[in-house]
């Protein structure tokens, strides 16, 4: 029965690939469209004797086109919503050491001035904010293109092929967006805690904010006194 429903599933997403290479007028795509719907009907219509052969030629070629889905034309890429997003993930390199850190914690036996202590602590306090709001709106563009992909993303899993990329966005839609712990009491601790470093980062920037317009404004002042008198 397992083995039934895979080939199913199988088939289900062949069909939805050579829908999906129809789209364009690229005629490679027009071709592997045209190959893949043939060796479908085959899978389908094929006798007792070859339907096994049948079947395992349509997946072979099912999952040799799905490992190319990021690599079709642009306007025939299934999962073209989640391209960005993979990028953006990419370069954050989100599976190493804490994510979205720009500067890691120093070690708890360093001495160092109290002033100096207290400038590196606001620091390490704007950074965990600056972290929070990365990952958060990062998950929520996660979010809305993981629900246009889901249909093709689904498929997939059934059918057995490689979503290796795809989980990886599902994932950070729920660590982001609170969705992975299991106790609801531990999700509202998480929450306050963001909402807490979140407000420090509001108060600190409005404070930078302050100084740099007053030195903005000494600087603009400075500049006119030194400004060469005309008369």
């Amino acid at each position: 029965m397992e083995s039934l429903e895979r080939s199913s599933a199988v088939i289900d997403l062949g069909k939805r690939l050579v829908t999906q290479l129809k789209l364009g007028d690229d005629e490679p795509a027009q071709w592997m469209a045209h190959a893949l719907a043939e060796r479908i009907k085959d899978a389908e219509n094929a006798p007792p004797e070859k339907r096994v052969a049948a079947q395992s030629s349509c997946a072979e070629l099912v999952f040799q086109l799905w490992e190319r889905r990021y690599s079709l034309p642009t306007q025939l890429r299934p999962l073209k919503s989640l391209e960005p997003l993979l990028r953006t993930l990419n370069s954050l390199d989100t599976t190493s050491g804490p994510r979205f850190r720009f500067m890691q914690e120093r070690p708890a036996d360093m001495k160092v001035d109290e002033g100096v202590e207290k400038t590196l602590d606001l620091a390490m306090k704007l950074d965990d904010a600056a972290r929070i709001l990365v990952q958060y709106f990062l998950a929520t563009a996660a979010e809305q293109a993981s629900e246009e992909t889901q249909p093709w993303i689904q498929s997939a899993i059934d059918a057995g092929a490689d979503v290796s990329l795809e989980v990886r966005v599902v994932r950070f839609v729920d660590s982001g967006l609170d969705r992975s712990s299991e106790a609801a009491k531990m999700a509202k601790e998480a929450l306050n805690d963001k909402i807490q470093k979140l407000e420090v980062f509001a108060s600190l920037a409005a404070a930078l904010a302050k100084d740099l317009r007053a030195k903005h404004g000494l600087l603009t002042d400075e500049a006119d006194d030194a400004e060469p008198n005309d008369e």
